[in-house]
C-alpha cells in the first residue's frame, strides 16, 4: 500500500485517497474482504453472481413500473381530451346562451 501511495501520479490526475487505496489493494488481493464489507463496499468478486440475478430482478421490475406508469398517462391524456372536449362544448353553449340574451336585452 505504501508504493502505490507514493507512486509518481501523472498529470493532470488528483492523488487517490488513502481509502481509493486500501479498496485497490483489497480488491486484488483478497478475494471476500470483510473489511470492505464493514465499511460499506462490496467486493465485486463476492457479489458477482447474487448482484446479476438480483440486478436482473430489480430491472425488470422497473421496467414493468416504466411500463404501467406510460400505461397510466396515456389513459389520463385520453382523460384529459375528453374533459378538455366537454368543457369547449360548455363554453359553446354559453357562448350562445350569452348571445341569446344580448339580443333579446337588445329587443
Amino acid at each position: 500500500m505504501e508504493k502505490r501511495k507514493d507512486a509518481p501520479v501523472p498529470q493532470g490526475e488528483e492523488p487517490k485517497s488513502d481509502a481509493e487505496i486500501v479498496e485497490e489493494v483489497l480488491k486484488t488481493e483478497v478475494k471476500q474482504s470483510t473489511f470492505l464489507r464493514n465499511i460499506g463496499l462490496k467486493s465485486s468478486s463476492y457479489n458477482y453472481g447474487k448482484g446479476t440475478s438480483t440486478m436482473g430482478a430489480h430491472v425488470r421490475d422497473l421496467e414493468q413500473k416504466l411500463e404501467r406508469s406510460e400505461l397510466q398517462a396515456e389513459v389520463l391524456q385520453e382523460e384529459m381530451a375528453a374533459i378538455k372536449m366537454q368543457v369547449e362544448e360548455y363554453e359553446a353553449a354559453r357562448n350562445k346562451e350569452l348571445e341569446l340574451l344580448r339580443k333579446k336585452s337588445q329587443e
